[in-house]
């Protein structure tokens, strides 16, 4: 991956792939990724509330800034899964 630059945005899908690309999780799904969207709100950057940022629709697909995504992950303890402590 660091040969390659970062996409702007990603999906569920891509971003879990991201995550693992980058050996930020040791393993994720786009299921457990929607998981910690749902289970998470205080610390999910996304959605429709004022203190979030808002998701950027391709057709119906809900899409991600990558950089706002990313730091979700890099910084304070991880959230459920089998993520990196």
């Amino acid at each position: 991956m660091a040969d390659r630059p970062l996409p702007p945005f990603v999906t569920f899908t891509t971003g879990a792939q991201l995550l693992m690309e980058l050996d930020l999780v040791d393993s994720i799904t786009p299921d457990g990724l929607r998981y910690l969207a749902r289970r998470n709100p205080d610390w999910w950057r996304f959605g429709n509330r004022p203190d979030q940022v808002p998701y950027v629709m391709a057709g119906t697909t809900r899409t991600m800034e990558t950089g706002v995504f990313l730091k979700m992950f890099k910084g304070g303890p991880r959230r459920g899964g089998r993520g990196r402590k």
